[in-house]
């Protein structure tokens, strides 16, 4: 008699959550190559929004732009986070993140400048999507909201190419490469696909 072994991929999360704190993993955050600027202060509010968990913990998200920076790219270049009136996150990305045009399905809540995701009733997830730069993917920046803290768990280039929703599952699949075409419709390479998935508290690739 024959057995035919079915393999499976294991997951590998996003990040890990011990004793209700957020543990992050390098190999998924990029740091942005920031310079130093004298003269882009005070920022320029572009949007304040308020981000009520399910347990009735909120937080208040601050973008902002740099000044003075005239036609240099990005529609907002620092996320703030305040929880109870402190701040407890910001990060700047002179690259700058863009304004979100596209509507996501059901159970996505979308704002301005990222996406809002319940990964269960004492987390959020915040989304950007960076700037396009020539033929380079652009930067994901993927923040967690938990416990009064704010989190950067993942941010990678990359281009979002499709949302799924299914139940209490999202999967975000995910581009890691540009496509090059010989016509409109043919590629010249093929596209490096990955699908991170969101549910029940957890991000994971699968």
């Amino acid at each position: 008699m024959m057995f035919l072994a079915q393999t499976t991929k294991a997951q590998e999360f996003i990040f890990e959550t011990t004793a209700g704190e957020i543990v992050t993993k390098s190999k998924f955050i990029d740091q942005f190559q920031n310079d130093v600027y004298t003269n882009i202060t005070p920022y320029i509010l572009k949007q304040t929004t308020n981000e009520s968990l399910q347990n009735g913990d909120s937080y208040t998200i601050n973008c902002l732009k740099y000044r003075n920076w005239g036609n240099d790219p990005g529609d907002i270049h620092v996320i703030q986070v305040l929880h109870q009136g402190k701040e407890v996150f910001k990060l700047n990305n002179d690259e700058g993140w863009k304004y979100i045009n596209e509507e996501p399905d059901g159970g996505i809540t979308k704002t301005k400048f990222y996406y809002s995701i319940d990964l269960d009733k004492n987390t959020k997830v915040l989304i950007f999507v960076g700037i396009y730069i020539q033929s380079l993917p652009p930067y994901i920046s993927m923040i967690v909201l938990k416990s009064g803290k704010a989190t950067l768990v993942f941010n990678k280039p990359c281009y979002i190419n499709e949302i799924k929703k299914q139940c209490n599952k999202i999967d975000f699949i995910l581009r890691k490469n540009t496509l090059e075409y010989v016509n409109s419709s043919t590629p010249v390479n093929q596209p490096i696909l990955k699908t991170l998935t969101m549910e029940n508290g957890k991000m994971y690739f699968k």
